[in-house]
This record gives structure tokens, sequence and C-alpha cells, in this order.
């Protein structure tokens, strides 16, 4: 018989929030460049200035209309830490069609009425790239209660040495079954102690923890590493709170940080008590991950607007955390937040999000940010119980991925009383997908931490192949791919495999049919001028790829979102989102497919180019390889380390109209060369950022098309690609 597991509701917290109102009269839009400057823009080159000169002109019409602008989205990011990065972010916004992060801003009308006419107002405005409702998100937890004292005797004679953990108390990590404090059935757990063999983290890696924020005095959070430099680093309020400041007042931030990194293996802290976190080192040589606590609910609240969650994405990036956790959950798509998610992943970073508690599969309940892992911008977690089901509470809407553990998950709590007066030991066992999604947090860690190589969505992939099967037989909408094993995604990249990332052109298309395309939003390409419903010809492109001769065995292979330039196949282009499928792997060769659209002559008298959202010739695919190797012959993959990832040369936008910005790590010669491999412009460039614009060595505009750009600083040559548009 199952043993009950109980849910404990806070009663002294009282799941405060703030009044739902206050949202409604806050809009979140995007301001037009200038004229001259639309093409560059509108493809995501980052200038500061622009964003400036981009408020003074639109001051007078927002005025007009009754509205302020109250913070713009880069407010407070740009420390002396990401200032660092500035030539590695342009490069990624390049790589983020249609987001321009120096030209959005939060704006405020005096009533929710004149908000939404103004919504309407502007959303036709040619000051105005667009313009979106502010949306709320809550956190996504259900309860509390007070850890179990030590008084059970140990069951588990291993490492790691602290006391919850080998009194089986832990059951998300190490689940004994029936004799534990919270029952269940014998290693229903994310299979910890097994992944503890191969991988425990690395002190240099950073986890950010978008959330309430964090208690620094924690003794299983802070203190030092043990180079003596800090374990909580680049903190950072970014939700204009009165009080500016990370410390955690909720008392949801502590406890979702402790499930990720707990100090492992340092012994008890309270009352003869200690806890494990996934990615929190051996308590030897390894302290685990570094902390990033980025506040993103002001106060004592528990929620979190989408405006600041982007804030929050952004910012965790440019830090160079390799994921972010976000348990937070609502209502309403969010163009910010979905772009803010678009930024993270192509700079390195993996947003991972709970899936919500609302316990629904009603797609129009779809929970936000969460329902943008179906297009691979996130990680959607659900929350399982000790008996391997999914818990009654755990939204199983469009999108998820796996589920792990978000039942009496013992975590840290905060070493001083809540706003609302609660108080606990040192720790607490909590409940929701709130504390499922920072195990899949930790897991990336863990990942990260064992091949730095892997990016993009190569974290979606290996983690749901890994999954345990649960629920339904195969992939099921209620558990996703199955229940989070660590030591399978751990065990999936030997050492002896590698790992290869690379981008192809589409080399056949084929017309398969009319059909009525519905066009949401602007975007690359013809988005930035098509929009409504058109008449058109869908079109299947195809790329096939020859695997090098260094792989042998093993041979996996999915797209990512970084380098991919094609869309759905379903006539619905509600925004664009990069997506491609693996619809055939035999021998040596694998094969990609994606979609695109040629609108009817007839249909957009205006339209120069009917194609939709790119020309043939512009559509790519982003791909992973990952397989055993011949390490002794052959071509090896490129293995490159995120940390290295500014020694390689970058360029942007792509496409492009204008000018380009290439960005090269040292001294040297560029050479552009066009797809038949003709050099047409040459020049020496100092380390930074250098720009093309777009002319041969005779000053001549070079004509559309696909052109390879390569650095050569006399020790190694470095290439990418670009594609410059017509018009």
């Amino acid at each position: 018989m199952r043993r009950f597991f109980s849910l404990f509701l806070i009663s002294t917290l009282a799941f405060a929030t703030t009044p739902a109102a206050a949202g409604s009269r806050l809009l979140v839009a995007q301001l037009s460049a200038a004229p001259g400057d639309a093409g560059t823009a509108r493809a995501g080159a980052e200038n500061p200035d622009a964003g400036a000169a981009a408020m003074r002109r639109a001051a007078p019409r927002l005025a007009a209309l009754g509205l302020q602008i109250r913070r713009t989205l880069m407010d407070g990011l740009t420390t002396s830490t990401t200032r660092m990065a500035q030539p590695q972010r342009a490069a990624a916004l390049a790589r983020v069609p249609g987001f321009a992060p120096e030209r959005v801003v939060l704006l405020e009308a005096p009533d929710s009425a004149l908000a939404e006419n103004a919504r309407v107002v502007l959303g036709d405005d040619p000051a105005i790239d667009w313009v979106e409702p502010l949306r709320t998100r809550a956190l996504q937890m259900t309860g509390m209660s007070a850890a179990p004292a030590p008084t059970r005797a140990a069951t588990l004679d291993t490492f790691p040495n602290e006391t919850l953990f080998r009194s089986g108390d832990q059951w998300g990590l190490y689940n004994i079954g029936g004799a534990g404090t919270y029952g269940g059935s014998a290693r229903a757990d994310v299979h910890a102690l097994e992944g503890w063999r191969i991988g425990v983290g690395a002190n240099s890696l950073k986890l950010a923890i978008a959330d309430t924020g964090i208690d620094p005095a924690q003794p299983e959070l802070g203190g030092l590493m043990p180079d003596a430099s800090p374990r909580i680093v680049d903190s950072l309020e970014v939700c204009d709170d009165s009080v500016h400041t990370v410390y955690d007042q909720y008392g949801h931030g502590t406890p979702v940080t402790g499930v990720v990194a707990a100090r492992t293996n340092d012994g008890p802290h309270f009352s003869g008590r200690g806890i494990a976190g996934l990615c929190g080192g051996d308590g030897q040589g390894n302290a685990g991950c570094r902390i990033v606590p980025i506040k993103i609910s002001p106060g004592h609240t528990g929620e979190a607007t989408s405006f600041d969650i982007a804030r929050a994405a952004i910012y965790a990036a440019d830090v160079g955390a390799r994921a972010m956790n976000l348990s937070y959950a609502g209502d309403g798509a969010s163009r910010i937040e979905r772009l803010g998610l678009a930024y993270a992943i192509v700079r390195g970073c993996v947003v991972v999000v709970a899936s919500g508690n609302k316990g629904t599969l009603d797609p129009t309940l779809a929970q936000y940010p969460s329902a943008y892992s179906g297009e691979g911008l996130c990680i959607q977690v659900g929350a399982t119980e000790p008996f391997d089901d999914r818990v009654a509470f755990s939204s199983y809407g469009p999108g998820l991925d796996l589920v792990a553990p978000g039942v009496n998950v013992l975590t840290t709590f905060m070493t001083y009383p809540s706003f609302y007066g609660a108080v606990y030991d040192g720790y607490v066992a909590a409940s929701g997908t709130s504390f499922a999604a920072p195990f899949v947090t930790a897991a990336v860690g863990l990942l990260a931490a064992q091949r730095p190589e892997l990016e993009d969505t190569d974290y979606q992939h290996l983690l749901r192949e890994s999954a345990d099967d649960i629920g339904a037989p195969g992939v099921d909408a209620q558990t996703g791919y199955g229940r989070l094993n660590v030591a399978r995604a751990l065990a999936a990249i030997p050492p002896t495999f590698g790992i290869w990332h690379d981008e192809v052109a589409a080399d056949s298309f084929v017309a398969e049919g009319p059909g009525l395309l519905r066009v949401g939003e602007s975007g690359p390409g013809t988005l930035d001028r098509v929009r409504g419903t058109y008449a058109a010809t869908r079109l299947l492109a195809l790329a096939t790829v020859t695997l090098p001769d260094s792989f042998v065995d093993s041979i996996r292979v999915w797209p990512r979102v970084g380098g991919t330039l094609a869309v759905r196949g379903d006539f619905q282009l509600p925004h664009f989102a990069a997506t491609a499928q693996v619809v055939a792997q035999t021998g040596r060769t694998f094969t990609l497919r994606g979609y695109l659209y040629k609108l009817d002559d007839d249909t957009c008298s205006t339209c120069t180019d009917h194609y939709v959202p790119l020309s043939p010739e512009y559509v790519r695919f982003g791909f992973t390889v990952i397989g055993k190797v011949n390490r002794t012959g052959g071509v090896r993959p490129a293995l490159v380390p995120p940390a290295a990832a500014a020694l390689h040369l970058s360029a942007g936008p792509s496409p492009f109209r204008g000018a380009l910005t290439i960005h090269v790590p040292a001294s040297g010669r560029v050479q552009v060369l066009d797809a038949q491999g003709r050099v047409r412009r040459v020049f020496h460039a100092a380390a930074g950022a250098a720009l093309w614009d777009g002319r041969d060595d005779a000053g001549r505009d070079v004509a559309p098309g696909l052109y390879l750009i390569r650095f050569d600083d006399g020790r190694s040559t470095r290439t990418a690609r670009v594609v410059r548009l017509g018009g």
C-alpha cells in the first residue's frame, strides 16, 4: 500500500502577491530605430546610443498617449562584469532576430483603460516595433513543512556524509522506498549517487537563480570557495525594488537554491542535520558550482513580471551563467519573455522553467514561459512524488520535457524569519514544480562541468533522452520523456565522445502545396514587412550532411536553435521560431528538414520578396552531432569550451542589409568571400570590432547571398558565415 505523503500549506506565508491590477496599466514596447538604421536594428545589432535616440524620438508620441517610460530593459544590467563581454553579447544579439534590448522600455499609463487604448494605437505606429501588455508570473510553490528531526538511523553508508541524505529523507536524490519518512518506491529518484561518481560539478561554473533572493548567510549556500573567493557572485536585483538587495524576504529563492547547490559532503550545520545539493561539489577540493542570485520578485512578494524575467535572462547570460532556474509561471504569452529566453540560449545560458501547478492538459491554459520549451528556448520541468508518479498539481501543458521530484523536497531555508514570520531551523520540506525545476538546473550544471562545449538545445535533448520512462509507455503528455536520471545523462557523454556543432545551408526544396499562411509578428527577412493572412505555397527545405571520418559509433544528431533559419510547416507563424527536424539518418549521412513559404504574386502587391521568412538561398540549419570518435586518425570535430568563445570570430547581424560588424580576437587580416569562394574584400583589422560596409574592393555593393568571413592572425584561421539580404 502506498504511504501517505503530505503537503503542508504555509499559513504563515499566506502566499501574498502583488495586486494583479498593477500590471494592467503597464506595457512593454520596443521602440523603432531611425529609418536609416532600421535594417540593422531589426536584425538585432546592439547600439546603446540607438536606445537613447529612439527614446528621444518616441517621447512626444508616448506623452500624447499619456504614457511615461518607467524603465528600460538594460537599466543597471551593464556592470563592469558584463562590459567585458560586450563583443560576445553583440554577436549573440545578431542571432536573435527582431530583438534590440537597448530599445525596449517599460511604459506606464495612468489607468488600465488608457493603457489598452495606447496598446491598440501603438500597434500600427511606425515609432514602435512592437508593444504588448506586461505579464505577471507567480512562484510555483504549494507548501512547506519542517524538515525531519535527526532521529532516524542512517540507512546509506556512502558519500555524501549529510545526515538527511544518509537517513533517506532526501528521497529525490536517493529514494530508499517504504522505509523512508515519505515512503515511496525504491530508487524513484534522480540517481544522484551514481551521477556523482561521474562528476560533481566545477567551482568555475556559474548557475543563476532568478527568484525572491537568497540568504547569503546560509552556510549551505554562501561562504568561500577553496581558492578563498566568494561562492555567491554577481548578485543583482533587477525588479526595481525599493530596497536594492538580493536578501530573500519571502522564503522561496533560498529553498530553490538549496536544491541546486547546497554544499555536499560538508557535514551537518543545523541541529546535527545537513543536506546535499545536486551540484554542491564533494566537500573536498570541489565546493560545487557558484551561485548567481537574481532577485526578480520585489520586496516580500511572490510575483515577477515578464519584463524582469527577460532582464534576468539577459543578465545571467552576460555574466556567464550556464543555466538559470526560473520557478515561476503564469497565463498569457509574452514576446519580451520569449526574446529574453532566445537571447540567453544563443549566449550559452539554458533557462530551466517550472511547468506550473495547475495540473491541466488544457492547451488554452498553457503556462508561460515554460511553454516556449516546445521551441527549444528553455527546458520545462514537471513534478513527481515518491512513487514515481506525476503529482496531481503538476501542469502538463504543451512542451513538457521531463519531470523531477517535487513533493517534500528537503532543502535550505533562511537563517532569519521571513517577512510573514515563517521560521525553520535551517531546512524545510518544500513542494511544487518550483522545486522540481532546480533538480534539472543542477543537472545542466553537472553536464556543463563534464563537457563545457555543450550548448544551445544539447542539454534539452540529452536530459530528455536519458530520462527514466514513467507513466504511459514512451513520451507522454503528463510526464514528457520521463523522470530525470542524472547518471544516465552524464554517462551519455563520456570522454571518448566528440561533440560537433555546425550550420549547413538547405540544398534542395520541394513545393508541397497551397494554403493560407497566417503571420502574426515581425521578425527576420520578410517578416518585418508581412503580417496577416496570405495565400501561399509551402516549400519543404532539406539539407543532407555527411559525418566527418572521425565519428565512428553511437551517433546522435539533433537541430539547434542557433544557426537555424527555417520555420514549422503548419501555415501558422504567430512569431518567428527557428524550427528543424532530423528526418533521416543512414550510414554516414543525416538529413535535416524545415519549411518556408512563397506568397502568391497577387496576394502581396507591395512585396519585393515573396518568400517568408527568407528566400531559399538563405535557409540554413544549426545542428549538433555527438558520438564516439577516433582520437588517433581523421579530422577531429571542434571541441570548444564556452570559456574560449571570446577567441573565436563572430559577425552580425546575420542576415543583414546594411553594414556588418565583425568581432575579431586579435589583429589580423579579414577576407570576405562569396559562395563561389571568390575574394570580394580584404582589409586589416585590430582586435575588437571591425565594420564591413557591404562593398567589394572596388567600392561596389556586393550582391545578396551567402558570404564567408575569414580571419587570419598569422597563427590560425577562423571563419564565420553570414547572409546579406537585398533591398
